[in-house]
């Protein structure tokens, strides 16, 4: 007798999976497409392959209309348009040439060679770099400022004990670059970013 209670509990067991897996299926098979009718669900049943030929019919007036349809990875599941591939934007920003500042006169400095290897850091914080950094007098050009000379584009980084007034001291890599530099009278022109 506790054999046969054993074995209707088990069937009492799986008749209730099968109930609520039941609702599962279903929904599982639901139809995605908006157009999917009863019709076409006893069609599928049947055998007929009605995804196949209602594929075929939307091809067909696709190809009438001059427009393409994404391909299919598998029965009613589309194939994601992948998007183009854009070229890359330069990360370097585009300056042009904003109204005169006026003349300075221009000196050179160079990296200190008593340093023994170490970089210095200029009065910003920041490594200096030929042809990016200049020192000024940051009442009239603060720090972060952007000025053009002879086309290139300098930030002011850094100060100098006598860079005062309207006077610019550039950085150059080497002391034979500061050298043959010398001193100058440049137009600073301001920096217009696009």
């Amino acid at each position: 007798m506790k054999s046969f209670s054993g074995k209707k509990r088990i069937t009492g067991f799986l008749a209730l999976l099968c109930v609520l897996l039941l609702p599962m299926t279903a929904l599982a098979a639901e139809p995605t497409g908006k157009d999917q009718t009863v019709n076409q669900v006893q069609s599928e049943s049947s055998g007929t392959d009605h995804q196949t030929i209602q594929t075929s019919s939307e091809n067909q007036a696709a190809s009438a209309n001059g427009e393409t349809l994404p391909e299919e990875i598998g029965p009613g599941i589309k194939k994601k348009a992948e998007e183009p591939v854009k070229p890359k934007e330069s990360a370097a920003p585009v300056y042009e040439k904003g109204e005169s500042l006026g003349f300075f006169t221009a000196t050179a400095y160079c990296p200190n060679s008593e340093s023994s290897g170490k970089q210095s850091l200029t009065y910003s914080g920041t490594v200096p770099q030929p042809q990016h950094t200049i020192s000024a007098d940051i009442t009239i050009l603060p720090l972060g400022t952007k000025v053009m000379i002879d086309g290139i584009v300098y930030t002011v980084e850094d100060i100098g004990s006598s860079v005062k007034g309207n006077k610019v001291d550039i950085f150059f890599a080497s002391r034979g670059e500061a050298l043959n530099f010398g001193r100058q009278t440049k137009e600073l022109f301001a920096v217009i970013e696009r």
